[in-house]
């Protein structure tokens, strides 16, 4: 039985698409668990497109650029709370999301953020260092 610990087991096996399972059941929190997760994920993954245009305005120059450049002085305490709760996801979590995460990691390392880029530096080194080692140990 999962119980309650079945969302702390991201490795957990959802029941198959065709079944209901009954409200309350580990299948049931399960299949909760995995929504939130999908939203969260798309969330996140908006953000970031989001504030990597912001940045490509603030560096375009002009009166739209100050805008922007103060937009992004006030979001990036948010961003650098949204990687760092990233960095933290569970090892399979992390693996199944990083390839749409990872050309978004790539072009904020360009932002002028260093508290971005200090924490994009532990991703890489890391969860991504991680995940092509094991890669390569796996061939």
């Amino acid at each position: 039985m999962l119980g309650a610990g079945c969302l702390a087991r991201p490795d957990a096996t959802l029941p198959a698409k065709d079944s209901d399972p009954p409200l309350g059941s580990d299948e049931h929190i399960l299949l909760i668990a995995a929504a939130a997760e999908y939203r969260l994920v798309s969330f996140c993954l908006h953000v970031l497109r989001e504030y990597l245009s912001t940045h490509e305005v603030a560096v375009s120059g002009g009166t739209p650029a100050a805008l922007a450049q103060r937009l992004l002085a006030e979001v990036t305490p948010a961003v650098v709370t949204l990687l760092t709760g990233l960095l933290a996801l569970h090892e399979p979590q992390f693996v199944r999301h990083l390839p749409g995460f990872y050309p978004l990691f790539v072009d904020l390392m360009h932002c002028d953020s260093k508290e971005i880029r200090q924490i994009l530096r532990d991703i890489f080194s890391q969860r991504i260092g991680t995940v092509l080692h094991e890669r390569q140990q796996a061939l």
